[in-house]
């Protein structure tokens, strides 16, 4: 972990550390040549699109597969979000009937429903974002509402989902991985 994290700040601080081109301006000054070519930046990101990746709650230290299927721009979108305990049923809005886990060994169809959601994402590749109602959390077997925040990079969101139980007011965060187009990597 320590030379994935020096590795990181070390690539972060080459990037930042390469100087600006400014063209000269002025009479009598010819335009400064323009920076040689190095390493592009990456496009932004865009939330549209279908993240999946894995979920662990750590409260009761349960996990499972999260997908989160968004439609939107680069800087908001909504869509819904499905969050499937290991063994479990994929969580529901309440008054939904929570979907059954496919059988071992078997894929899972693309569900039709899950919790309605929307997301945001400033300049800084943050995402917030809220599910829209409550639901019903089978970790605490409550009633919760929940909001979401993560670091976007690249094509990889990591984060945290945070439910508040309706019946104590008390806080669980629950951290998760995704990856657009398939399962993260870890």
């Amino acid at each position: 972990m320590r030379i994935l994290t020096a590795v990181a700040t070390f690539a972060v601080a080459i990037v930042l550390a390469q100087p600006m081109h400014a063209q000269a301006k002025g009479k009598g000054k010819a335009a400064a040549a323009p920076a040689p070519a190095g390493p592009m930046a990456a496009a932004p990101a865009s939330l549209a699109g279908r993240w999946e990746g894995t979920f662990t709650t750590d409260v009761t230290q349960k996990s499972g597969k999260i997908v989160l299927n968004l439609n939107g721009s680069d800087e908001s979108a909504s869509g819904q979000l499905m969050l499937t305990p290991t063994g479990g049923k994929t969580v529901a809005a309440d008054g939904a009937a929570p979907m059954a886990a496919p059988a071992k060994g078997k894929a899972a169809a693309a569900p039709a429903g899950g919790l309605a959601v929307t997301a945001t994402k400033t300049g800084d590749d943050k995402v917030t974002g809220s599910v829209d109602g409550s639901y019903m959390d089978p970790g605490c077997n409550c009633t919760v509402v929940s909001t979401f925040e993560g670091d976007l990079n690249g094509n990889t969101l990591v984060g945290t989902i945070s439910a508040r139980d309706s019946r104590t007011g008390q806080w669980n965060f629950t951290s998760f991985t995704v990856s657009k187009g398939g399962a993260a990597k870890r």
